[in-house]
């Protein structure tokens, strides 16, 4: 794993369903409020898909429980089947928003949202073969 205090990153998570998934991610933002954590992403699944290109999700989550902001980017060993909307996930890039941030932060994680729109960035996190190359592209 690779930290930079605003990008985590993981690759070849062996994590095969949601509920791996979610108690990966809340327990990563704050293992002690891990539960209400996983009950805020469930909830915010219940909204609509999070599928924002073939193979990649972005849940999201604004939460007082939330110790840091940042930008928490998981790459699976092998692509997952979440339900038949959410099909051959291989990448997750969750975006933690700690209740009542600065502006900078908030700012910092909208253009980091923008690069999503390009296919060529995604494409780019699918395929980097190791974290070095990963932490690249992402401080492009």
């Amino acid at each position: 794993m690779m930290n930079d205090n605003f990008f985590s990153v993981f690759l070849d998570q062996l994590l095969t369903n949601k509920d791996q998934i979610q108690r990966f991610i809340a327990e990563f933002a704050n293992p002690a409020e891990a539960e209400e954590l996983i009950a805020s992403l469930k909830q915010r699944e219940e909204v609509g898909n999070t599928m924002i290109a073939e193979h990649v999700i972005l849940p999201h989550l604004e939460s007082r429980k939330i110790e840091q902001s940042q930008v928490l980017l998981i790459r699976l060993a092998e692509p997952i089947d979440l339900d038949e909307k959410t099909p051959a996930v291989q990448l997750i890039i969750t975006i933690l928003l700690k209740s009542g941030e600065t502006q900078a932060t908030k700012k910092r994680i909208a253009q980091f949202m923008r690069q999503l729109a390009d296919e060529e960035f995604l494409e780019a996190l699918l395929n980097a073969e190791n974290e070095e190359l990963f932490y690249q592209k992402l401080e492009e």
